[in-house]
């Protein structure tokens, strides 16, 4: 029941990142080899006719190509489907046969058709991203219903023949190409988009990249650079931007630990600048950024004006890798994309760098160090630390004997003129004046 509820309450963008989340180790490896691919055709190491290249070529591309496969595995998963029953589907899709049909129907204009009465709409299922989801999707939904109205006896042999054929029909007929239409049409948009205003989208996630990965709404923005790099050939709405706020949270960090008074802050924070310039900022962004704020802020300015940058010269990303450094191999395949990718680099790092100087940031102490880093408080921190508060506790127990004094003496004058007051209205106090004059008298 747990688990139920559970799985009602995922959004959009917790499907999309647990969807995505698990292959990214071969999007990326496979984006880094078609960057090094890239390299060694221009420095003249290979050449595009040799097997070199051709095997390299492979490496790179044949995750992409091959990417509803993936996708498939992935998206059975998170929907609650049977994983490979959902891979064979996807690979249906992919058949060269099957692919080739399509390409030659297209390039003729033949009209096809299923059983001869069902048309099949022209979709190119290598490399896309959203037909199979739609399609592990629907089937997460018919495996549950196969399974009420198949008897036990023939459960093993009629439920994956029902559930391939149900979700293969369904998606070449229907789920196929409407994925393949909101993939075009998103391509579209965003070609649309850079084109009429290329600055805003590299801007807003260069700022606001902080927030989309803290709710790991980044992902999201996933399928879209997949999709514009498999279909346009380039990136230009997740890569530049990333990249240009991975440079500020880097710019931060290293602001801090020339700042930090702290031996052990200036060691973390140097050690997150390092690692965020090769794109892994979670070190600056939770250890730096968020819990000192103000140095969160010049991040999002920083990395807004980096992201501008990058958007106003339309640099691309040629390849999936992660948006630090190392990926500015994938931004290299010309000299004027590289240089524009270096100077977003730049003026990203040192816009934040200057802010967070300027601005300014209240250490933390020892201990929230302590927490953050998660590294133990040295020794000697720690005795001046027991000192302190043995200060501390000695200061409060002499400000609480002087309290109790002033109360008692406070006490004492209370009564004192509570009984002067009761005198006076018994008229003991006149009595007691008069008697005391009388040894005056006598005097």
């Amino acid at each position: 029941m747990a688990a139920t509820q559970k799985e009602k309450k995922m959004g959009v963008f917790d499907i999309i990142g647990g969807i995505f989340k698990p292959i990214l180790i071969v999007i990326i490896g496979a984006g880094v080899l078609q960057a090094v691919r890239d390299v060694l055709v221009q420095v003249g190491a290979i050449s595009k006719v040799s097997s070199s290249y051709i095997f390299l070529d492979g490496l790179g591309n044949a995750v992409f190509y091959f990417l509803p496969i993936f996708l498939a595995i992935a998206s059975a998963q998170v929907f609650k489907a049977t994983p490979f029953l959902a891979a064979a589907t996807a690979a249906f899709l992919l058949y060269p046969n099957i692919v080739n049909m399509y390409e030659w129907a297209n390039n003729v204009g033949w009209n096809l058709t299923l059983f001869g009465a069902i048309p099949i709409t022209y979709a190119k299922y290598p490399s896309s991203v959203l037909p199979i989801i739609l399609i592990v999707f629907v089937q997460s939904k018919v495996e549950p219903l196969l399974k009420k109205i198949i008897p036990d006896l023939l459960m093993s042999i009629l439920f994956p023949v029902l559930t391939l054929f149900i979700t293969c029909i369904s998606g070449i007929i229907i789920l196929g190409p409407i994925g393949t239409w909101i993939g075009d049409a998103l391509a579209a948009g965003i070609t649309w988009l850079n084109n009429t205003v290329s600055w805003l989208v590299p801007t807003v996630v260069g700022a606001l990249s902080p927030f989309l990965v803290i709710t790991g709404s980044h992902y999201s923005l996933f399928p879209v650079a997949t999709q514009n790099l498999a279909q346009l050939g380039y990136d230009t709405v997740l890569i530049p931007g990333m990249m240009a706020s991975n440079m500020a949270l880097a710019g931060v960090s290293f602001a801090i630990a020339i700042r930090s008074k702290q031996k052990m802050y200036k060691s973390y924070s140097a050690s997150a600048g390092i690692t965020s310039f090769f794109g892994i900022s979670q070190s600056s962004l939770y250890g730096n950024a968020i819990p000192l704020k103000k140095p969160l802020y010049a991040s999002i300015i920083g990395g807004g004006i980096g992201g501008f940058y990058a958007g106003i010269t339309a640099i691309k990303a040629r390849s999936f890798v992660t948006p630090g450094l190392l990926a500015l191999v994938g931004f290299s395949s010309d000299t004027g994309n590289l240089i524009n990718s270096i100077i977003t680099c730049v003026i990203s790092f040192a816009a934040t760098f200057a802010l967070t100087i300027i601005m300014g940031f209240e250490e933390p102490d020892a201990n929230t160090v302590a927490e953050l880093t998660g590294q133990a408080v040295s020794e000697k921190e720690t005795a001046e630390m027991q000192k302190a508060a043995e200060e501390a506790r000695d200061a409060a127990s002499e400000a609480e004997v002087t309290a109790a004094e002033i109360g008692y003496e406070a006490d004492k004058v209370t009564i004192t003129s509570g009984a002067t007051q009761l005198g006076q209205n018994l008229g003991l106090t006149e009595k007691e004046e008069q008697s005391a004059d009388k040894p005056d008298a006598k005097e």
